[in-house]
C-alpha cells in the first residue's frame, strides 16, 4: 500500500508511513471512531451513539480535485 515514499511526511516525527490511498483503495481505510480510540488509547469527543458507525463508502471527490 505504501509505494511512494515521497509522501511519507510523518515517518521521522511519528514513525508512520502515509498510505497511498488512491480513490479505488480509499474505502479500505474506513474505520469507526471506536476502532481509532482502541488503537490509539485516546478518547475522541464524539457522541457515544456515533462511535460505532462506519460509512459503507467514502465521500465523493469533488470535481477538479487532483487527489483522485
Amino acid at each position: 500500500m505504501n509505494q511512494d515514499p515521497a509522501d511519507d511526511y510523518f515517518v521521522q516525527s511519528h514513525g508512520v508511513k502515509t498510505p497511498d490511498a488512491t480513490r479505488k483503495n480509499l474505502d479500505r481505510y474506513l474505520v469507526t471512531v471506536d476502532e481509532i480510540e482502541r488503537i490509539t488509547g485516546e478518547k475522541i469527543p464524539v457522541a457515544a451513539y456515533a462511535k460505532h458507525d462506519k460509512p459503507s463508502a467514502s465521500w465523493l471527490i469533488p470535481h477538479g480535485c487532483n487527489k483522485g
